[in-house]
């Protein structure tokens, strides 16, 4: 086993070739996201050099009979969905999974972080000097300005910010609640300030209230019976988003006052599933939507939430498998009493109500990170030397 030293301490080679195909891509896709003008057949790279995160799998050693389930599981899924929707999203992932197996957790947030960190100041600098458009959408109720800071819309530079927030808060803010608290009510005011991302603001607010509260509340067996039931929370949300949607009515003044709430969600939703079904392994669906321009879109039917897209393009076998993987990891979390983790898949099933990025690695790392390895828990460990 080849070992190599780096900043993120020793790798070892299944290590290297996972991060050899990580970080071109994370590059790739995350600028994908933003006003600078990238080749298109640097997408094509992105997916090929998935070729190190597959070899890593055989340089793993050893493999437990539940990898071995999912990795079949997951493989076999993207295969059937790339077949019926010529789309390889579920089969990037499911290699993503396999290559993250037994890698310590921190090495790849920290790379996620320095990534998407640096590319999102330079957007957001470049945005300022004019080197890339700022695109600024206006509210027509409101004449509210909206910015997206030379990320392609508002709401998806409100999701990058989030997710930075929401793994800065696992890997380092937690150490110091009122810093955490504080650079999370600075964060949500700075999206409704400057681009109305209400929905992204609440759940940074609702993601620091999370993590304040496990660091503060005593540790007593009311406490583990509550994040017990926490660890339901992405089977919870991804039923509830469903069920609104399904059961909307605009005549109901319940449903009336939610979907204005929710900017329209339901509706847009709802018109989605009557119009397509579902299917097991999805289906072609040409999705409208804002952002890359300020033009008008006449024809707009993007549907925002997570549990709702990924089931319509991916198809009903693929989410079920995906909510199902993640409830389990959720139910290590309480059974390691590990309840960062548990907090951030909480806030990940919250937000993925409203926004769409809940499988895409370069804003929710986490998504390829449920195989990783959790046995560290860091958290725990410090905490008691703070006492």
């Amino acid at each position: 086993m080849i070992e190599t030293q780096t900043r993120l301490g020793v790798l070892k080679t299944h290590e290297l070739l996972f991060f050899m195909s990580l970080i071109p891509y994370l590059v790739i896709e995350m600028f994908g996201t933003t006003m600078f003008s990238i080749p298109y057949f640097l997408h094509t790279i992105a997916k090929a050099v998935l070729i190190f995160a597959i070899i890593s799998v055989f340089f793993k050693k050893t493999w437990s009979v539940y990898f071995l389930l999912v990795a079949a599981l997951f493989s076999i899924t993207g295969v059937l969905v790339w077949h019926a929707t010529s789309d390889t999203g579920v089969l990037v992932l499911a290699i993503f999974l396999m290559g993250a197996y037994k890698i310590d957790v921190r090495k790849i947030i920290t790379v996620y972080l320095i990534i998407i960190g640096s590319i999102m100041l330079l957007t957001f600098i470049s945005s300022l000097l004019g080197l890339i458009p700022n695109l600024q959408y206006i509210r027509p109720d409101t004449g509210i300005v909206r910015n997206s800071f030379g990320i392609i819309y508002p709401t998806d530079f409100a999701a990058h910010v989030f997710y930075l927030y929401l793994f800065s808060a696992y890997l380092f803010l937690w150490k110091r609640p009122w810093l955490l608290a504080g650079v999370g009510l600075f964060t949500a005011w700075f999206l409704i300030r400057f681009s109305d991302a209400r929905l992204d603001a609440l759940t940074v607010l609702i993601t620091g209230f999370i993590f304040v509260l496990i660091y503060y509340l005593p540790k007593n067996r009311l406490y583990h019976k509550l994040m017990s039931w926490s660890a339901l929370a992405t089977v919870a949300a991804a039923y509830l988003s469903y069920y609104l949607t399904v059961h909307f009515n605009p005549r109901q003044p319940f449903y009336a006052k939610v979907n204005a709430q929710l900017s329209g969600r339901l509706s847009l939703g709802k018109r989605a599933l009557d119009l397509y079904g579902i299917k097991p392994f999805g289906q072609v669906i040409e999705f409208i939507g804002n952002g890359g321009s300020t033009d008008s879109v006449s024809n707009y039917n993007f549907v925002d939430s997570s549990f709702l897209k990924v089931m319509l393009l991916y198809g009903a076998v693929f989410i079920i498998l995906f909510i199902i993987l993640t409830t389990i990891r959720s139910i290590q979390s309480v059974n390691s009493k590990d309840y960062y983790t548990l907090a951030v898949l909480l806030a990940v099933a919250v937000n993925s109500m409203v926004a769409h990025h809940l499988i895409e690695p370069y804003y929710n790392v986490f998504s390829i990170l449920l195989l990783a390895d959790f046995t560290k828990n860091w958290h725990q460990t410090k905490r008691r030397k703070n006492f």
